[in-house]
Order: C-alpha cells, then structure tokens, then sequence
C-alpha cells in the first residue's frame, strides 16, 4: 500500500515526446482513444488500454482487454498496486511510476508537460522500446499479434539523452545513455556499479538452439566454466513444451521430427526410434517394440512417417542437461540490449530486475550465440482487430495460446468452431476436437480456407500430394533440406536463388497420417466437419457468438456467414525481427544486412559478420536466421546443424575446442550412453 491519492508518471512512446503527469485520485484511462485522459500515439496500444486508479491510498493499474497486454516490471498482468520505480509498458510506449503523493491541486493537477525542449517531439528513445526490463522481450514468445496487425518500425538509436526517467540513475542500472553508441565501455559500467561478468562463450536465449550449442561445446571439451546461458525458462524444453501443449500436443502425442533429430545427442544414434523399442522391448512388449524399426525402415513407402513421442524429447533433453551441467551455467535473466565494447568484446546487458529491485549485469563474451525463437505469436488481421476492440481473448484464439476453456466448455456445452489455417497445427487442433466429439458429439467443424487448393507444390519431377484441402508432406521441409542435395543446393545459391527455392520447398503442409485423413472423411460425411471457401470481409460478435461474414468464391460467389462459439486461428508465429525489441535495437544499431527474407543475415557457419569486433565473434540460429545458407533452421536437427556449423568456425580462433572425431568422438559418444559428464 502507499499512503497517497495521486502518482507522478513519467512516459515516452514511438511518437511521443517525453512527459510527466501527476495523476489522480480516482480513475485515469490511457489508450489511444482521443476521448481518454492520456492519449498514446502508438500503433501498439489498443483504444483503451488501461487503467490507474489512484485513491484510498493505493494505486492500482488494470488491463482492459488490450490486444497486446499491460506490462509492469517485465511480467504481464490484469491487475497490481503499483509501487514507486515500476516500469510499466503498454506496446512501445514505457512509463515509469514516479514518487507517490497526496493529491495535488489547482492546475499542477493533471498538467502535462514536455520534460525536456531539448528532445524533439516524434524522437524515439532507446527507453521507450518495449525493452525486457519493461515489456514483452526476445526470449519469450510475446502474447502480442503479428505484424499482419500492425507493422512495428524498428526503433531508431537515440539522439539525445532520455530524459523520461528520473537523471540520477541507480547503481547497478544500465542507463539509455550507455546504450545510445554502438560501442559500450566495459569500464564504465563498472564504474557504474554494473556487475561485468566475463566469460568465454555466452549463449543468450536458454532455448533448444542454445541448448544444442552448449551440448557441443562441452562435448568438444569446453568446461561448464567457460559458458554461460541466459534466460529465463529453467529448462532448455520449457519454452518449446508449454508451445506444444497449447496446440495440443501433449506428451504422449508424437512430434513433427524425427527418429535422429536428437538434441541430446550430437550422433544421432541411437535415435529415438531405437530408445522407443527398446524401452518396449525391456517392458515384454514385444509388438510395440519392432514397431519403431519397422517404422523407420518401411517410411515412406510401406507405411508413414515415423516421429517420436514429444515426452520422449523432453525427457532425453533433460537428462542430457544434467550430464553437462546445465544448471550451472544458467543465468535466469532478460535480455536488455547487445552491444560491442571497447575492450574488443561482445556485452550482452541482461536484466535481473524483479518486483522487489531493479538490476543489470554486463556478460561479456569472446563469442556469444544468439537463438531468441519466436518473438510474437500471429493472429490474422480481421481477428486482431476484433480482439482489440472487443477485448475478447476468451471466443477468439490463436492455437498457440493456452486454451483448454475451449475443450471443457465444447465438452460441457457442445457447440461450433471455425478453424483458420490449414498445417500442421490445424490438423492436431481438429485431432482434438474430434476427441471431444466423443464426449459430446454436438461439436461442430468450420474450416475456412480462402481457396480451393488445387494442387501441390512442384520441384523437378517431385510434387506434393493434396487431399481434403492439406497439402501433405511428413515435415516442414523435404526430407532432403536436411543434409541432402537441396541443402547443398541451398547453401552454393546465392540470396534470391535462396528465397525462390525456400518459396518453392516451404509453404503450409501437414503429415500424411492416415487417422488425420480418416478423420475428415469421416466428419464430410456425417456432416460435422465442413471447408468452407472465400475472403472474410467482417468477423464481429453477436450474442455471444464470433460471426464471420465470408465473400464465397464458389458456384458464382455470393457471401455467407458463418457463427460459432470459437474461432481458433492456426496461422502460426511471427518470426520478423522488428516483433523482437532486442533484435530490432541490434539491427537498428549496427545497421545489420538482413537476407532476401528479411531476417539475420549470417554466412554458411552462421555468424552474424558485422558483428565482429577484433577477436569477437557473434553467431545467430534458429527462426531470426531463416532465409540463409539453411531451409529447416528452426528444427532440432536444423538447430545441431547450426552449432556444428558455428563451434567448428569458433575452433579456429577459440581456446578449448577440440575437434569431435575418430576415437575422441567415440570416447565421448560411450560416455553420453553411460551418461557420464564430458
């Protein structure tokens, strides 16, 4: 509680010049609303976005409905008491709770004034965007919608000191006045109070393409002493596993990988085909242990794909991080900013605030590897809008959110839902729904595609076979993307021979599944599941249910419209690097190539060249990496490729590396069976 009725705000957004308030008592609203008390200027803020207030001796903020959340302190809510310091975040727009007061009068009351007339109005100050001290940041899939919504700019490096927080800043903060030069003085921070820790190797986001990264390193010889990961998940998997669940995959399901798509394992054998027999082969199972075999030896032709059981994975990924020690090389942490020093290094500032303090801490590395993921999860244009108008986060749904209220209620109350998007996760989400049917057979199926898809994709004399509007193939790419022809015909391409053949490879394909084919036979006949064709022109809610209107495209047009209870868009995650605040600062900052596609661009051993600086090497894997010398940069075994690619370079120039071949690799491989450190 705070003993005051008003509270000072101090804010700058992407178009707004900075300002302070005093604000209260009672309710002030702020969005982007002309009618609200203070008015944003920031495609990311919703109309009415939240709420403070300020009376009864506390001052309490509150989200309403805003599309792309309210943050404070890093972390989203619905509702907090606000204590002086918070940092609070609403799209690109950061404010800061200043000391809190009783409440002013007169015309101090209210006032809003410039802070500075040194700062042009429309600067955007480094402070200002969503940072993870304040906002959604890089290492976390953001609850915000893709840039088919709105189109983030990339935040331009300051001009002027940001003067939107208060002058003196608190030891051990890394001020925006640090970070407004490409280069950033390890001395400095010292003397700043900011803890500089030094380590050899960093690897910055804690996911599986760190993960893989690190595994191999300490397999090639690397102490755990020498490295350090940041992030926040305690687990390499968490990020991944909590993805998978909210599509509906849980552990039990089988994954779209494969038997040697082993991220524990740099040798791939045995792969995950191998442990499942003989984890069944142990238990007396003698059919379900050859099945895994058979499996793998009969695909494609004799029978389907075979893929592993997402349990397994995770499973082996935690062992695998208990053999080399994962656990002590963690720093749980935000990735505030990345930045050269002077001292010929890489500086990584990571955020350690949380409710109680506000902290920063300088890793600085000789080389540094950057795998973030995903920085925002997509929802179509129509259904953003909705969302940000109505609020509705509950009838509205990308697959990727967590949404079991949808399953209880259709089981419950029975019902309809319109399903967007036709890959792999639409599959698995109807898998679901047909589940349910089981329960309550008054569940219903729309699939809304734009149009009939007629036939699949061409390469050479391969093309992709379609049935029931899928087009099928058993993973994201063709299988020889991987280590085949197509891969080395990708890496001699040069940059748009690269984009023509990742359009011709890639697009929206689902697995070959004879239960997923039965499924839809099934529900066209017996009418419970239904495609339906044509360009939405309006999605609102009526009474209680989404109602699409759609202009048909079939048998002479005419529209049609379609009401449901839910609508579950299945169109994916945004993978732009102006959706991550930490790689929009970088690119901004250092004014970084990006390749055909738009993301990182990275030679074929994965570094970000023009990050260099002298002995210091910065690498990049995963999602921000696609459109580069690699198709599948986002799998497993895509994410191995990429740091056997990345350690080998690093072997040249780096202390400790040692080459993973003949008997070394041998030795090491034994030791991973036993399980025994490297």
């Amino acid at each position: 509680m705070v003993g005051a009725d008003a509270l000072e705000l101090t804010w700058a957004g992407p178009n707004d010049a900075p300002q302070r308030r005093t604000i209260g008592p009672g309710e002030t609203l702020l969005g982007r609303d002309p009618a609200v008390q203070i008015v944003l200027d920031d495609p990311q803020v919703s109309r009415q976005h939240a709420s403070i207030q300020a009376d009864a001796g506390a001052a309490i903020l509150r989200d309403l409905g805003s599309r792309n959340g309210t943050y404070v302190n890093g972390d989203r809510i619905d509702e907090v008491e606000l204590q002086p310091g918070d940092q609070i975040s609403l799209g690109r727009t950061t404010f800061e709770v200043g000391a809190l007061a009783p409440a002013a009068t007169g015309a101090t009351a209210g006032a809003t004034t410039g802070v500075d007339a040194g700062v042009d109005a429309g600067t955007v100050l480094l402070d200002a965007i969503p940072e993870p001290d304040d906002a959604p940041f890089a290492e976390r899939i953001a609850p915000m919608e893709a840039g088919t919504v709105v189109e983030a700019t990339p935040p331009a490096t300051p001009s002027a000191p940001d003067l939107a927080r208060p002058a003196a800043a608190a030891p051990g903060i890394v001020t925006p006045e640090m970070l407004a030069s490409a280069s950033i003085s390890e001395a400095a921070l010292r003397q700043a109070g900011v803890e500089v820790r030094q380590t050899e190797f960093a690897a910055l986001g804690g996911g599986v393409g760190s993960f893989a990264w690190v595994d191999l390193l300490r397999v090639c010889g690397v102490p755990s002493t020498e490295i350090t990961v940041v992030g926040l998940d305690a687990h390499a998997i968490d990020r991944y596993r909590r993805l998978c669940a909210n599509s509906q995959i849980p552990d039990h399901e089988r994954l779209r990988s494969h038997s040697e798509s082993c991220p524990d394992n740099v040798w791939g054998f045995p792969g995950y085909s191998v442990r499942e027999s003989w984890a069944a082969f142990k238990r007396g199972k003698l059919r379900a242990a050859t099945a895994p075999i058979w499996g793998v030896l009969s695909e494609p032709v004799l029978g389907q794909t075979w893929t592993p059981r997402g349990g397994d994975v995770f499973n082996s990924l935690d062992r695998e991080e208990e053999r080399i020690g994962w656990e002590s090389m963690r720093l749980p942490g935000r990735i505030r900013a990345i930045r050269k020093s002077d001292e010929g290094r890489i500086v990584a500032i990571i955020s350690l605030s949380d409710a109680t303090q506000r902290r920063h801490i300088a890793v600085s590395a000789r080389f540094l590897h950057l795998a973030v993921g995903y920085p925002a999860i997509q929802l179509l244009p129509e259904l953003g809008t909705l969302r940000e108008r109505t609020g509705d986060r509950e009838r509205v749904i990308n697959a990727y959110e967590e949404h079991d209220h949808v399953y209880t209620d259709l089981r419950e109350n029975g019902g309809a839902v319109l399903i967007r998007g036709r890959g792999i996760v639409a599959s698995r989400i109807i898998q679901r729904l047909v589940e349910e049917r089981r329960n309550n057979p008054n569940i219903q199926i729309i699939h809304l595609h734009r149009s009939r898809l007629q036939r699949g994709s061409h390469f050479g004399r391969a093309h992709r076979r379609v049935e029931d509007q899928f087009e099928m193939q058993p993973f994201n790419w063709p299988k020889a993307c991987w280590g085949g022809e197509l891969r080395r015909q990708l890496e001699s391409a040069d940059g748009p021979e690269r984009k023509r053949l990742l359009d011709i490879w890639g697009g929206t394909t689902t697995a070959n599944r004879s239960d997923w084919r039965g499924m839809i036979r099934d529900g066209s006949r017996e009418g419970w599941y239904r495609a339906e064709y044509g360009a939405v022109e309006d999605v609102d809610i009526v009474d209680g249910k989404v109602v699409t209107r759609v202009s048909s495209r079939l048998g002479g047009g005419g529209s049609l419209s379609l009401s449901v209870e839910y609508v579950i868009d299945c169109t994916g995650l945004v993978a732009g690097l102006d959706r991550s605040p930490l790689l929009a600062d970088l690119t901004a900052t250092y004014d970084l190539p990006r390749n055909p596609l738009g993301r990182l661009a990275v030679s074929d051993d994965f570094e970000v060249s023009a990050m260099r600086n002298g002995d210091a090497r910065m690498y990049a894997a995963g999602a921000p990496t696609m459109g580069g010398p690699f198709a599948a940069v986002d799998s497993f075994l895509g994410l191995q490729y990429a740091a056997l690619r990345s350690v080998d370079d690093m072997r040249r120039a780096a202390r400790g590396i040692k080459p993973l071949r003949g008997l070394r690799s041998l030795w090491q491989w034994q030791r991973w069976m036993r399980g025994v450190s490297p």
